[in-house]
């Protein structure tokens, strides 16, 4: 059990440097990359030792919507990027929130189901965001007046269908050690 308590430590401060690199690449690029081809972009030069290349691209579903924000005015960073960065933050939570569990030693708990089906939600959250969000941004400059050249989007791709199989698998996972806890207390009460 401490062999677990130790690696769900690590894993939750790499859970934490990953999260705090992917907000502060988002933000640096944002704040003071270039916007080319549907891409933000950023090429840092470490002092001719090494380069280093951010960008923030869209779902695939997205890049003709930014080019048309763009196109028009738009900051297609703020309003495309600022939403698809936020479901990945809720995994992050879930997924410190679990390995918060197994520091403790709570592995086969109702605990851990909840977590896993959270982050299973948020996918299928993310397919919803994915498809409609597109359509909502181009309504809403339409209706406000802001812009009547951005058409709205509705589109199906492989993107869509990995967030399924990624949710369904973690909803599946969560479901086992759900009745795996069910089963290790019914074995308790039976000893």
């Amino acid at each position: 059990m401490d062999r677990i308590a130790i690696i769900s430590k690590w894993i939750k401060w790499l859970l934490l440097l990953l999260a705090t690199l992917q907000l502060g690449s988002y933000l640096a690029v944002m704040t003071i990359g270039e916007y080319k081809d549907g891409i933000y972009f950023m090429s840092v030069d470490w002092w001719g030792f090494f380069s280093s290349y951010l960008s923030v691209d869209f779902e695939p579903s997205w890049q003709a919507l930014g080019q048309h924000l763009y196109a028009d005015g738009f900051n297609p960073g703020v309003i495309l990027g600022g939403v698809e960065i936020i479901p990945y933050l809720f995994i992050y939570f879930f997924l410190f929130q679990l390995f918060s569990l197994y520091q403790h030693g709570q592995v086969f708990t109702s605990a851990n189901f909840y977590c896993l089906t959270r982050i299973a939600t948020v996918f299928f959250m993310w397919i919803v965001l994915s498809l409609f969000y597109p359509m909502v941004v181009a309504i809403f400059l339409h209706s406000t007046g802001l812009s009547s050249a951005v058409p709205g989007f509705f589109t199906i791709g492989s993107q869509e269908i990995k967030y399924a199989l990624v949710g369904l698998i973690f909803y599946c996972i969560g479901w086992v050690m759900k009745h795996a806890a069910e089963l290790q207390m019914e074995a308790e009460l039976t000893i």
